[in-house]
């Protein structure tokens, strides 16, 4: 029995997950006896540890979403598998970044770089640091917790990827690349939400790279259900892939909208359940 959570995809047995997230006691047994189970990207992570609990099988495989969560936990992500990404430092807290720097005068990363709040899409909290000024002026804005909860942030240095990146989905074994272009003057974020355009036929020979880097990670991972940021160092002569974030939850626009992302969806999931054992 294939039991969904989503509803958009259609199971032997449909459930929705409620907002107090707790699970039925016939939830619970449908669970229990499902051969394969199919969330939603906003599943919690409580959900998702009691449904892979019960059952062996799940899609999207969140086994490295959960636990690394946010751009501080992205980053930890990568270390573990050794994935190539821009020089990163890790913060817990402004607090922490001030007795290590100004306290203890550890080095600090060279200007220009840029300061990642923890949490947030589309281009929030992302910062690009080009002197003093800037740094102190920010962390003031990640010191607040009323606008950055977690505390958490990191420090990457900048790439100069000449107002363009790489997004590349996974939807299963279904693999979507494109260009995000970013043409407003003095904006560094490549975000769709920040003016960037979407382009699908610029260097096909970097876009094959960017697809194989996450590929390669993918194939370590599991991850069947990401959009992953690439960017390239265009200052390089032949320059390499660096995953600069994982969005477990990400905008659709780049894949045709919210039904053509449903039907690869659909596909990937049916794709899936055809090869389980």
């Amino acid at each position: 029995m294939i039991l969904s959570f989503h509803p958009r995809v259609k199971g032997d047995v449909n459930l929705r997950l409620t907002l107090k997230g707790s699970f039925s006691d016939k939830e619970i047994r449908l669970i229990g006896s499902a051969r394969a189970i199919v969330v939603t990207q906003s599943i919690k992570a409580h959900q998702y540890a009691f449904c892979r609990t019960h059952c062996a099988n799940l899609f999207p495989d969140y086994t490295y979403r959960f636990g690394f969560e946010g751009k501080y936990g992205n980053i930890q992500l990568l270390r573990t598998f050794n994935a190539p990404h821009p020089k990163t430092t890790c913060y817990e807290s402004v607090e922490d970044f001030k007795i290590r720097h100004f306290k203890n005068h550890e080095p600090l990363m060279s200007f220009p770089f840029v300061l990642k709040g923890d949490r947030g899409g589309g281009g929030w909290a992302v910062f690009l640091i080009r002197n003093e000024h800037d740094l102190i002026r920010r962390l003031k804005i990640l010191a607040d917790e009323s606008l950055h909860a977690t505390k958490r942030f990191i420090a990457q240095t900048f790439v100069p990827h000449r107002g363009r990146d790489l997004r590349v989905v996974v939807i299963g074994r279904i693999t979507k690349a494109y260009w995000r272009c970013q043409h407003k003057p003095g904006e560094f974020r490549n975000n769709v939400g920040r003016g960037a355009v979407i382009n699908y036929d610029l260097d096909p020979e970097l876009k094959n790279k960017g697809i194989k880097c996450v590929q390669d990670l993918c194939s370590k991972t599991g991850i069947n259900l990401a959009a992953f940021d690439v960017l390239f160092d265009r200052n390089q002569p032949e320059p390499e892939p660096l995953l600069s974030e994982i969005n477990f939850l990400f905008g659709r626009k780049g894949l045709g909208g919210s039904p053509r992302f449903y039907e690869l969806l659909n596909h990937a999931v049916q794709q899936w359940t055809r090869e389980l054992r």
